[in-house]
């Protein structure tokens, strides 16, 4: 694979930074993570800093050169990272309830695969063309949606800070999933915290991406970002990367539209998964001579048999492989 790749993070003029951003790269497959801990409960930090660290200790488990399952990967990513904050927070003395936002992107095999929750964005830019971005998970982006108001009016809004999703808490998040896209020649992939959007509009972020290097790109970007707001810039964390390879002649190994998916749709998911796996050894072993002809009468799946199942599938999302 070939790619430029770049991050940045400043604490803007806050005194702190509760953004975290990673980047893992192999030979078959790069991640990249941008976090948003919440400022508005204690602990934000520590919430983005335990999903970082758990996406990247995910990636780096990951064996096989292509993850057959990209987007349950960073589904499941995101809910143990969510795990992780509780288990985290529960050890703080006093107690706290450290949340973030995150957007999460997997490049492998010439596609990009993407999940966020909250207001941390994605978007992916074509020959300084915005092709997609992902919607947030805010009040304000459904009134957008809804026809009521404008992107513009969205960053004026009273209740653009009101977030309707985010990793930790008392409710397990829903996750947004991004397709399978293709990427091609001189495309590039932008993911940010709403301190750089907040501010700079895709029109101005993709001239900042004119620039031959992606170091630059993102230095320059984040200084006007901060410029602009003057004494009231927020924390602003950027991760870009640019393919620089042919565009892919194969479809993904795993497409879909855009979904939204919880821990109990995933369970589904997998569950349909191995029943799918079921029907096909069923299917091998009615046409091996060796097993016969004879049909056999369909059976139930036994109390003991649905635990098996289920002991199995926990293992799978422990390991994450």
């Amino acid at each position: 694979m070939k790619y430029q790749l770049a991050g940045h993070t400043s604490a803007g003029s806050r005194p702190t930074n509760q953004d975290r951003i990673a980047h893992c790269e192999r030979d078959d497959a790069v991640l990249l993570v941008v976090a948003d801990g919440l400022g508005g409960h204690a602990g934000g930090e520590l919430a983005a800093e335990a999903l970082t660290d758990t996406a990247v200790q995910a990636f780096e488990r990951i064996k096989q050169p292509i993850i057959t399952q990209p987007s349950a990967f960073l589904a499941l990513t995101i809910l143990q990272a969510h795990n992780v904050i509780l288990q985290r927070a529960k050890s703080h003395i006093p107690p706290i309830e450290p949340r973030t936002t995150c957007v999460l992107c997997l490049v492998q095999d010439g596609y990009a695969y993407w999940a966020h929750v909250g207001d941390s964005r994605l978007y992916h830019f074509r020959k300084n063309k915005l092709l997609t971005r992902t919607l947030d998970h805010t009040a304000t982006e459904r009134l957008r949606t809804d026809g009521v108001i404008t992107e513009e009016e969205m960053l004026s809004h009273p209740e653009k800070s009101r977030l309707l999703k985010c990793v930790g808490g008392p409710q397990k998040p829903t996750i947004s999933l991004g397709q399978g896209a293709p990427l091609h020649r001189g495309d590039t992939l932008l993911l940010c915290s709403d301190g750089l959007w907040e501010t700079l509009s895709w029109e101005e972020i993709v001239h900042f991406l004119e620039f031959e290097s992606l170091d630059e790109a993102i230095e320059e970007m984040t200084i006007e970002a901060e410029n602009r707001r003057n004494k009231t810039s927020d924390n602003i964390s950027v991760v870009t990367l640019r393919w620089q390879d042919r565009a892919p002649k194969h479809r993904p190994v795993q497409a879909n539209e855009v979904m939204h998916v919880d821990q109990d749709a995933l369970w589904e998911m997998a569950k349909n998964k191995m029943l799918v796996n079921k029907a096909r050894a069923k299917t091998t072993r009615a046409h091996n001579p060796r097993h016969g002809t004879r049909k056999q009468a369909p059976r139930k799946t036994s109390k003991k048999e649905l635990r098996s199942e289920i002991k199995e599938l926990e293992d799978y999302i422990k390991r994450i492989e």
